[in-house]
């Protein structure tokens, strides 16, 4: 009995010092984790793993994670993307509930800019993530966000300046794979093709909206799950888009413009929304995704081929494959699978039908990853629609004067510099003065 005493007394008083120990450990204040946080993570990305294990708290999860390989390949991937820390920026403390806690760090990065989330329990770091990020004044205009279940999407308000009447805004909607709002995909291209034809049509009298599709740029957080992406969501988005810029009397018409795979976009969220005036495929494709990734395939070797082609007859079929070579993870990986599915589903001809409201199809000649063929497929499946060919125009909206290899382009595709074709922004304009937009 004495001893059951002793082990009672003896495991109450465990109790009561690990209750204190875990309160000591929780009583971090705001400016004790901020701090933290700052010190640790250009230590994690740019000092050793020895000092990184040995100087911070870390819970077991983020311990292991530093030990195994997977650690140096995410610092690689990051000195790929971001180049190096760089200078911070500004900071952010959001508060999930009294123990758990997040330190955002907003750093210059010596390439690209990005937001470092050190996230806390207590004292102890039990998370750490970092995505692109650009200040909204880099964008300029005006900053525009919408909330969804999933995150923020954030976006750029681009107005005419001094204007006393209504005018038309033009909706941007970006083309495939992490295509920001300005139409780069940092670090490896770069073309700012949206951010100039944005401020061509403002010098124009016409405003627009250009934003980070979720799980991209300053969306990252909306879209971080790839395998619960669908291409339903980023219709639902436009629709969204299109629902805010309806209300009020602010701008007369309603314009949507969509890029590459964003045509296809915009062709199904005018005909949900039934509030857009306008449509604009911009090097659109003219066939299913399937269709036009077969010919894309066609310049590369028949193993390619061979290996690639029996996983899209499975994707048509919506079939998932485990099994994908490592060569071509980039385009199937099995965590994209779900979302090509529901992509191949549409046929943009079927789709360019339904519209009633004035279309305009532009396409360049030396387009290497859409072909003036398409153009020709959409425009015959809606007669009434203007369709523009442009001489030289690549898929950046650039001019260039070949037609052979991506890497033959590559300048005009990594170069921001480079201005847009000359006929491009005025048939935008002009289609859009004509159909009484």
């Amino acid at each position: 009995m004495r001893l059951s005493i002793l082990c009672l007394l003896f495991l109450c008083l465990f109790f009561l010092l690990r209750a204190s120990q875990k309160s000591a450990t929780n009583d971090a204040t705001l400016e004790e984790i901020t701090e933290i946080a700052e010190r640790f993570f250009p230590i994690f990305i740019e000092g050793t793993e020895k000092e990184s294990l040995q100087t911070f708290e870390m819970s077991n999860a983020i311990r292991s994670f530093i030990r195994a390989r997977t650690y140096d390949t995410s610092i690689k991937n990051f000195q790929q993307q971001f180049g190096g820390v760089g200078e911070l920026q500004k900071k952010e403390i959001i508060q999930h509930d009294t123990d758990n806690r997040s330190v955002e760090l907003f750093y210059s990065g010596k390439t690209n800019s990005f937001k470092a989330r050190v996230s806390f329990q207590g004292r102890q770091i039990v998370g750490v993530h970092f995505f692109p990020w650009i200040s909204e004044e880099s964008h300029g205009g005006t900053p525009i966000q919408r909330e969804t279940q999933t995150g923020t999407i954030f976006g750029t308000l681009l107005e005419p300046e001094q204007s006393v009447k209504p005018v038309p805004i033009v909706l941007f909607l970006a083309g495939s794979g992490p295509t920001d709002r300005n139409g780069n995909q940092l670090p490896a291209l770069h073309t700012d093709t949206y951010r100039l034809l944005a401020e061509s049509l403002q010098k124009n009298g016409i405003a627009s909206v250009r934003f980070d599709k979720r799980g991209i740029g300053a969306s990252a957080e909306a879209g971080a799950d790839e395998t619960k992406l669908r291409f339903d969501h980023y219709v639902d988005d436009a629709v969204r888009w299109i629902d805010i810029l309806s209300q009020g009397s602010k701008y007369s018409k309603i314009i949507v413009l969509g890029h590459s795979e964003g045509s296809l976009i915009g062709m199904l969220a005018c005909i949900q929304s039934k509030k857009a005036d306008g449509f604009i495929s911009l090097c659109g494709a003219g066939r299913p995704i399937d269709e036009v990734i077969r010919e894309q395939m066609n310049r590369h070797p028949p193993s390619v081929k061979d290996s690639l082609f029996p996983i899209l007859d499975e994707l048509k079929q919506g079939k998932t494959v485990e099994n994908v070579p490592a060569a071509l993870r980039t385009l199937v990986r099995p965590s994209v699978q779900p979302y090509m599915i529901s992509w191949m589903k549409y046929d943009p001809r079927t789709e360019i039908q339904k519209l009633t409201i004035p279309i305009l199809i532009i396409q360049g000649t030396a387009d290497i990853q859409v072909s003036v063929v398409d153009a020709e497929k959409l425009s015959e499946s809606n007669p009434k629609a203007k369709k523009i060919t442009i001489e030289n125009m690549d898929h950046t909206g650039k001019k260039s004067n070949t037609t052979f290899a991506l890497v033959q382009q590559l300048s005009v595709y990594t170069n921001s510099k480079i201005p847009l074709h000359e006929d491009l922004v005025p048939c935008i304009v002009e289609f859009i003065a004509e159909s009484g937009l």
